[in-house]
């Protein structure tokens, strides 16, 4: 608990003492007048209920004959009570009529005692008060203690939230403290767009997005256990039952589990829908929730007690509708439908539901307790208590294969029904799904098209959908450039021709690769191993010549390099079928003239014919391999490929200017056989036993804003991974870069509001903001602490009321 609410609670406690002995001193100089008129406005209240109790019953709620009778008796008893204490106060003044003047100058004692007892106590609030703004100013109050900013806008209010849990969660999964999603209860009344129906608010499918695994709960009394289920299993990918996606799926009475969209009566022996099943398992399958992995280092225990044996039902009463309401007995829906008392803006005390049930626990009867909505006796309920931990069935048949060949996958699932968890018990730990690889023979050639590309292909009807410019004749291509690894399993695909891409699918079929250069394959959206022999979970790997399994022995590698040309094209070095790992390097400081190009046996241009240069990063396909282009406009324009080359490939580079010096570098693996025969090229080829320069990953930016510098390692080693000094050091990559180059953000101070008294001593306070260079506003840790203007909060003085 923070100091602030530990200060608000002791200030609670104090006003709710003082208002006590106040309420004494009254009685003690004459209450049983004021209890009597009491007494009489809640007859009144009581008599006007009566006589309009009937048409309430549509609209308000219904008040049965039985509370009526108890509403007599009451009566009655309240006036006799109230006879009794008229009587009892005669007989006081009484004895103080006989003792004349001593009762009087008890009194007014008594009068001045409390007077300076008031003093004293207003005194130590001031102080107490001004002791909490200094703290505050002095920066004592976090963020934390602070919290979110909480209105009835139901999705700012999320927003807020969500973005106030993520500046205390601590980043990485080890952190005994760290938190997979986070839940807001708020006593706020939370409105939606069009209504203020909405009891709760998260996003779908983010449990284990840190900024947006978060929900936002109305607090309406226990039943807000019902909307954090129906809330967490947003953040779990469930849609509502009534969803497209659950259509179909849900049986006709999708309206009683827990992700209807508006829910008046759960369905206790089923209460999730198949449709949630069937998503919250796709979800999880699909590798969606892995940061509920790890085994928390601090497990909390759980309350084994019955929340209805810690609440009675008049109590959860006050937690629905609040502090005057009290259970309405009703024999009809008992434990099914917890009913309780309300006074209406006219007066009028009526009994509602919110169409929950009363808490597990609560007596219904003698020796009975309710349960999932039913009253049952100890002994029934002992059956329904004793906790059923589910268990595994068997595996069922491996289904059909993914691909005819080339390496699909296949799938094998069990059931947690051997037995089902009942009663509380665990659910089946393990994998529900298996899967394995199949057909993982080579497919006869066709058409030199990779898996993906024929799936990219599929979508050629979409052109007439989608406006490109490019008219009918648009050719789907596979896009790997510039798509994160966490998107290569899904079909990205680039209209030829064009800079245009589409996710024209969320998942890729299962068995394809997940890039050109891997043997890792998707399946279910996810990237998982698999070996050279398209065998998931296998080690065997390509080596260096692009034998699967293979030594290295069957190649050689090979290197040189350019540094003098002539304006124009001219030949770099041939590179012949089958090389594999050719990386050619082009050092480009800004004034470089020279780019490189790619030229086939045929002399049509593959990469920068014609004058034309591809300045952006790209891919180009081949049969079976790709070439993988860096772009003209990079500092390190660099051309990579890894499988076996289908063909002859010429190497150039384009000189443009009078004293053209490109400083060109390549290497490739050539089958030995290729070695003996091959042309001589103009540039000297040698084998290789040269250095190269070796890059490390960048480091931290010594600043988050305004303007630093990033460095990384820039080492030369030779073919063996030793240490190297013939690295050439015209070719030597930046080790030293800058960056985070923005404008850092800015604190915002707003003016002074008005004071909170209109006299006597209060308060005002000021907002401040946290400003990024764009206007926008930013969490509070994104400004400098040390530059946080103070104070935002001062006592004020409107003079004496």
């Amino acid at each position: 608990m923070g100091k602030k609410e530990k200060e608000r609670r002791e200030w609670r406690s104090e006003r709710r003492g003082r208002e006590r002995r106040e309420r004494r001193e009254r009685e003690k100089r004459g209450g049983g007048v004021e209890e009597e008129e009491r007494n009489e406005k809640r007859e009144d209240v009581r008599e006007q209920g009566e006589r309009q109790r009937e048409p309430l019953k549509e609209g308000e709620g219904v008040a049965g004959d039985r509370r009526g009778r108890r509403r007599q008796e009451d009566r009655r008893a309240g006036e006799e009570e109230t006879a009794r204490r008229k009587d009892k106060r005669k007989s006081v003044m009484r004895d103080g009529e006989k003792k004349g003047g001593e009762v009087e100058k008890k009194r007014k004692r008594e009068m001045r005692r409390e007077a300076e007892r008031r003093g004293t106590t207003n005194a130590k609030r001031m102080r107490t008060e001004k002791e909490r703004l200094e703290r505050y100013d002095a920066g004592d109050d976090n963020e934390e203690e602070k919290g979110p900013q909480v209105s009835s806008n139901a999705a700012l209010t999320l927003r807020n939230f969500c973005q106030w849990q993520r500046q205390h969660n601590p980043p990485r999964d080890t952190h005994p403290e760290h938190y997979d999603t986070a839940v807001l209860f708020t006593r706020t009344d939370l409105c939606g767009a069009h209504s203020c129906d909405t009891l709760g608010m998260a996003d779908v499918g983010t449990v284990c997005d840190p900024d947006r695994s978060c929900s936002i709960i109305e607090d309406d009394g226990l039943q807000a256990a019902f909307t954090v289920a129906h809330e967490l299993g947003h953040v779990f990918n469930m849609p509502h039952d009534d969803a497209q996606l659950c259509s179909g799926v849900n049986g006709p009475h999708w309206g009683s589990h827990m992700m209807a969209s508006t829910l008046s009566n759960l369905d206790q022996t089923q209460p999730w829908s198949p449709c949630s099943a069937l998503m919250v398992t796709s979800f999880l399958d699909n590798g969606h929730g892995q940061c509920l992995l790890d085994k928390p280092q601090k497990p909390q225990v759980l309350p084994q007690s019955l929340p209805g044996t810690v609440y009675d039902a008049d109590h959860q009463c006050r937690l629905t509708f609040g502090d005057d309401s009290q259970h309405c007995p009703d024999l009809s829906s008992t434990c099914a439908a917890l009913w309780c008392t309300v006074t209406t803006t006219n007066g009028l005390l009526v009994c509602q539901t919110k169409n929950f049930p009363w808490a597990d626990g609560t007596s219904c009867g003698a020796d009975s307790f309710c349960l999932a909505g039913q009253c049952l006796s100890k002994s029934q309920a002992a059956k329904h208590q004793v906790p059923v931990n589910g268990g595994w069935g068997v595996w069922g048949p491996w289904g059909d294969c993914s691909r005819t060949c080339g390496g699909g996958v296949q799938y094998s699932f069990r059931s947690c029904d051997s037995p089902l968890p009942k009663n509380g018990g665990r659910f089946c730990e393990g994998k529900r799904v298996q899967y394995r690889s199949c057909n993982t023979e080579t497919c006869p050639e066709t058409n030199g098209l990779s898996f993906r590309e024929e799936q990219c292909l599929v979508h050629n009807d979409m052109s007439a959908q989608v406006s490109l410019g490019s008219g009918e004749g648009v050719e789907w291509v596979p896009k790997y450039a510039g798509v994160s690894p966490k998107d290569r399993c899904k079909l990205v695909c680039r209209a030829k021709g064009t800079g245009y891409f589409f996710v024209l699918k969320s998942k890729v079929a299962d068995g394809t690769p997940c890039s050109p250069d891997s043997t890792s394959v998707c399946v279910q959206g996810q990237c998982v191993k698999a070996g050279c022999d398209r065998v998931i979970g296998s080690a065997k790997r390509f080596d260096k010549c692009g034998v699967c399994g293979g030594d290295g022995s069957t190649c050689k590698k090979l290197s040189g390099a350019l540094e003098r040309a002539r304006p124009g094209y001219q030949d770099v070095v041939t590179i012949p079928a089958g090389a594999t790992h050719l990386d050619v390097k082009q050092r480009s400081p800004g004034t470089d003239s020279s780019y490189l190009a790619v030229k086939k046996q045929d002399g049509t241009y593959l990469l920068n014919g014609d004058y034309k240069l591809m300045t952006v990063e790209s891919d180009i396909a081949l049969k079976g391999s790709l070439l993988r282009y860096s772009g003209s406009a990079a500092i390190l324009e660099r051309l990579r490929s890894f499988a076996p080359l289908p063909e002859p490939l010429t190497i150039q580079v384009l000189s443009v200017g009078e004293s053209p010096r490109p400083r060109v570098k390549y290497s490739y693996f050539a089958p030995r056989p290729s070695i003996a025969t091959k042309k001589q090229s103009i540039n000297a080829i040698r084998e290789v036993g040269l250095a190269e320069w070796t890059l490390r990953e960048w480091g931290p930016c010594s600043k988050s804003c305004g303007g630093g510098s990033q460095q990384r390692q820039v080492i030369c080693l030779d073919s063996q991974g030793r240490n190297s000094k013939d690295c050439p050091e015209e070719l030597r990559p930046i080790a030293v870069r800058s960056c985070a180059a923005s404008p850092c953000p800015t604190w915002l101070l707003g003016e002074w509001s008005s004071c909170s008294k209109t006299c006597g001593r209060g308060f005002r306070k000021r907002q401040l903001k946290c400003i990024g260079h764009d206007g926008r506003a930013m969490v509070s840790d994104s400004c400098d602490s040390k530059d946080r203007p103070r104070p935002l909060l001062e006592l004020c003085s409107q003079g004496p009321c």
